[in-house]
């Protein structure tokens, strides 16, 4: 396997053109969003355009525009509120978002197209070395209204540095985006500029969220104009750990159980 790393609209293009699996990244929030609907059973349909999402049929609707919930949606682009909510197995669920439903458009034609960050980058990693060993793998960093952005690159370099650690190459850009995302700690992205706009919208339990390490033993992969479970079974993912969404009044109800059967490396550790 040989990872590469691009970003944006024309980066997940290339990756279509080039009959790449494509990873699209959007570390705040939609790749987050995408893996607990997938962690819930969920089929999940990604629009670009608001009109799009409203005109067709859904079980909830999902999504944002500028971090905010779309009026007439049922949920924002906020993992802990999926994962808080009652979303049936089997639910139909039309998601549109900023940059990362537009990022998913425009991989359309690659040899797949997954979704990925740090909740899910261990589970996401194990099924792409298991599903495709000999395959060029575009990893796609959304960024922000057309620059980069710190968090999809770091996320990125999280999934990256786990493929590496199963013997996967990698191109120079992918290996720079992994060494980036060791030496930098994650406690920064917490503080970075899109994350303060979250959190002055009031979402930063999803802030905190999105920037935890395989939680979530989910791997969204597109088959047919959705997104559905495209990994290994989770009940064979999961360990005894448990991770709990806390509230600002204390721990929610709702309570996971972690782990991607992938171990943190001793560079992760520093």
């Amino acid at each position: 396997m040989l990872v590469r790393y691009v970003g944006g609209v024309r980066g997940a293009r290339s990756a279509a053109r080039a009959g790449a699996v494509a990873v699209v990244v959007d570390a705040f929030r939609a790749s987050a969003t995408l893996a607990a609907l997938v962690y819930r059973g969920a089929v999940v349909v990604p629009v670009a355009s608001v009109e799009e999402a409203l005109a067709l049929p859904a079980d909830l609707r999902v999504g944002e525009r500028g971090g905010a919930r779309v009026a007439g949606f049922d949920l924002g682009n906020s993992p802990t509120a999926v994962l808080e909510s009652r979303v049936e197995p089997g639910s139909r669920v039309v998601m549109s978002t900023t940059n990362g439903t537009r990022i998913v458009e425009a991989a359309a034609g690659a040899a797949a197209v997954y979704a990925g960050s740090f909740v899910n980058a261990g589970a996401l990693a194990r099924a792409l070395i298991s599903e495709f060993p000999g395959s060029e793998v575009v990893v796609v960093g959304c960024g922000w209204r057309g620059h980069r952005s710190s968090e999809d690159e770091a996320a990125a370099g999280a999934i990256i540095h786990r493929l590496r650690s199963f013997g996967a190459g990698a191109d120079p850009r992918a290996r720079a985006v992994e060494e980036a995302y060791l030496a930098r700690p994650l406690g920064r992205l917490a503080k970075n500029a899109a994350a303060r706009r979250l959190i002055r919208l009031g979402y930063a339990r999803d802030v905190e969220f999105c920037l935890r390490k395989d939680v979530l033993p989910a791997v969204p992969r597109l088959l047919d104009g959705a997104f559905v479970e495209g990994g290994t079974p989770a009940k064979n993912l999961l360990d005894s750990r448990e991770v709990r969404i806390y509230s600002e009044g204390g721990p929610a109800d709702q309570t996971l159980q972690a782990g991607s059967g992938v171990r943190q490396s001793a560079a992760e550790r520093r």
